[in-house]
């Protein structure tokens, strides 16, 4: 830790001294050995200082001003003007045990003097006395350039996005505290970021639009050595048709495998039989933190370059019912088992199915049980290859405070092939619930809902 304390020190001085060390080479002054890196002692922090003057009291009441300055920067506070007349009268400071051990003086050829200072501090004395906040610059600091160390590993095993994100998460430290050095600050993780992003391309091949199947692949895009980018995460954006009927976009992650790719395919149920399928890197939460962090001007332009880079295809999913119609029988039932003139679960399954391009005609069973509604099925609608029957009724409803009542549908619902004779599905789950005062509006909303979620359920086998 001692160690680690000196050598941070040291590079502290280094960044400070460029100007100086600058002017007194182009000067052609001489400078002692141990300039400006110092030495290391056991035990001790070492400052190095150097001032410049027309005089030598001049140019040595610069390189004591100069190290207290250093010496406020490892503190954590300012203690320039508390310690200046002690350090200048004796050489020394008692509170934090820091004493001048070695001097040089040189002339310029201009005639400008230079004065270096080399001191020391003890460890167990000053060490105490640094301020937390100082203790937290250091060690976010050391946490930022960890993750820069991090994201250059990851940039060398073609991670770029693991790469990327490492970036952004120091951004979001190096937003909040200062940073000892320049190559953490928030403006210099930027610019690789951007620079690392804006090498990035996703590419989509072997598309399949009957199917809605595609590879993907992100590369750092060189031409035609385009290297494989490793664990990228990707998001996969489709139309769904949902379950009340209406349409919407759906997202689905996915992460490049080691070969830099993954193969898309149509798995999700409600997707919608025909749209638009886009692939974008999914790193919008890290950037949504570092807005957080240093405000949404810095990382807009980084979101604007992160949005473009998106690949896509088109898709024309072709059904097993595209060319057929299915018949459908839905009947609706009271709390007490009495069959209902209403249809309104019928006609939204009907709507569902119809904006998928699906084909129905319609019919009804009654109050027909499970076993004659089939024979029923079989004999009279046999010119129909898909039949769906379903009976849908309410539960028993209780009545809640200020009349409130409580309204659920539920039902049991087949997907039958006559030619087959075989049942491809059974939906016996699906429950709608409303509440309100108004009875036949929650009927109508509860059967119709139960249309929807029954016909989202079954599309996959349509």
């Amino acid at each position: 830790m001692k160690r680690l304390i000196i050598v941070m020190t040291a590079i502290a001085l280094l960044l400070s001294s460029c100007s100086s060390i600058s002017q007194m080479m182009s000067s052609g002054a001489e400078a002692p050995m141990w300039y400006p890196g110092g030495r290391n002692v056991s035990g001790a922090v070492c400052f190095v200082s150097l001032g410049t003057s027309a005089t030598r009291s001049g140019a040595r009441d610069d390189a004591l001003n100069n190290l207290l300055t250093q010496v406020s920067g490892y503190l954590g506070y300012d203690v320039v003007g508390r310690y200046y007349r002690e350090l200048g009268a004796n050489g020394s400071v008692q509170e934090i045990a820091l004493e001048i051990d070695s001097t040089f003086t040189s002339n310029g050829p201009d005639g400008t003097v230079y004065y270096y200072v080399l001191a020391y501090a003890e460890s167990p004395v000053i060490e105490p006395l640094r301020s937390q906040e100082r203790l937290v610059q250091e060690e976010m600091n050391a946490r930022v350039s960890a993750l820069r160390e991090s994201a250059m590993e990851n940039y060398r095993s073609n991670r770029d996005v693991s790469a990327i994100c490492d970036l952004l998460d120091a951004m979001v430290i190096a937003s909040s505290y200062e940073m000892l050095d320049e190559a953490n600050s928030p403006q210099a993780l930027l610019e690789t970021a951007s620079g690392w992003l804006g090498q990035l391309e996703i590419r989509v091949t072997d598309e399949d639009p009957s199917k809605a199947t595609a590879t993907v692949r992100v590369v750092r895009d060189r031409g035609l050595l385009s290297p494989s980018v490793v664990q990228a995460p990707l998001s996969a954006n489709f139309p769904i048709h949902a379950h009340d009927g209406s349409y919407g976009t759906f997202f689905v992650p996915f992460v490049t495998g080691d070969n830099g790719r993954f193969v898309f395919e149509e798995y999700y149920p409600p997707m919608a039989s025909s749209g638009t399928v886009t692939f974008t890197l999914d790193i919008d939460g890290r950037i949504d933190q570092v807005a957080a962090a240093a405000g949404e001007a810095f990382i807009h332009d980084f979101r604007l370059l992160c949005h473009s880079i998106s690949a896509s295809f088109d898709y024309q999913m072709t059904g097993r019912l595209a060319r057929s119609t299915v018949m459908v029988i839905m009947d609706e039932f009271d709390e007490n088992g009495n069959l209902l003139d209403s249809s309104y679960a019928r006609d939204a399954f009907i709507d569902y199915l119809n904006r998928e391009g699906i084909q129905t005609a319609v019919a009804s069973m009654g109050d027909a049980d499970f076993s004659t509604a089939i024979d029923s099925i079989v004999s009279n609608f046999s010119q129909y290859e898909w039949v769906v029957w379903s009976a849908v009724e309410l539960a028993d409803v209780p009545v809640q405070p200020d009349d409130y009542t409580v309204y659920v549908a539920q039902g049991y619902t087949i997907l039958l092939n006559t030619r087959t004779l075989e049942i491809s599905n059974i939906d016996d789950i699906s429950r709608s619930v409303d509440w309100g005062t108004d009875r036949q509006a929650c009927l109508e909303e509860i059967f119709s809902l139960y249309g929807y979620t029954v016909a989202s359920n079954m599309t996959p086998y349509f």
